[in-house]
């Protein structure tokens, strides 16, 4: 912990948010499921940005330690936009959380970096991001289902007024 008691990943976040982003599009182009078919790389670009910037904007607002909180709002937005999207799109559930979890290793790789020579506090920052990125991992996945079920939903209703019409 910091002097404050409050994790440094938001200040990770901002020292190295273009060296991340690099970094996890190697991750993510590199992933069995990346899906060039699906989406293009100029798009996974600016999901990926926009991931980073707005975590760090939500790490500078508040504790990233509960998700559901009012400061992660627009994270959590973006999060459920991507997910909808990808599923409208035929990605599987996998794929969808994988954009957070392939998140893992570029952020440990940076957090080894600042806190080498304090095991103590690496441990207790890859605790911190591993909860997190777990957290937002599990809500993409929520956020898919739900989208995958109105898709669902959608579909069936349509079928049913097809078959009332003819």
């Amino acid at each position: 912990m910091s002097a404050n008691g409050a994790s440094r990943i938001p200040e990770i976040l901002e020292k190295y948010e273009a060296d991340l982003l690099e970094d996890w599009i190697r991750a993510q182009s590199s992933a069995a499921t990346r899906r060039d078919d699906l989406i293009s790389p100029e798009e996974v670009r600016r999901q990926s940005a926009s991931f980073i910037r707005l975590l760090r904007e939500a790490g500078q607002m508040g504790s990233l330690e509960n998700i559901s909180q009012p400061h992660m709002a627009a994270v959590r937005d973006l999060l459920n936009d991507i997910s909808c999207s990808r599923a409208r799109q035929g990605f599987t559930p996998t794929e969808v959380a994988m954009f957070i979890f392939s998140f893992k290793k570029p952020l440990f790789d940076r957090l080894h970096k600042e806190f080498e020579h304090d095991s103590a506090r690496f441990a207790d920052e890859v605790w911190n991001a591993t909860r997190l990125l777990d957290s937002l991992g599990l809500y993409t996945t929520e956020s898919y289902q739900k989208s995958r079920e109105e898709i669902i939903q959608r579909q069936q209703q349509e079928m049913l007024e097809d078959r009332k019409s003819t």
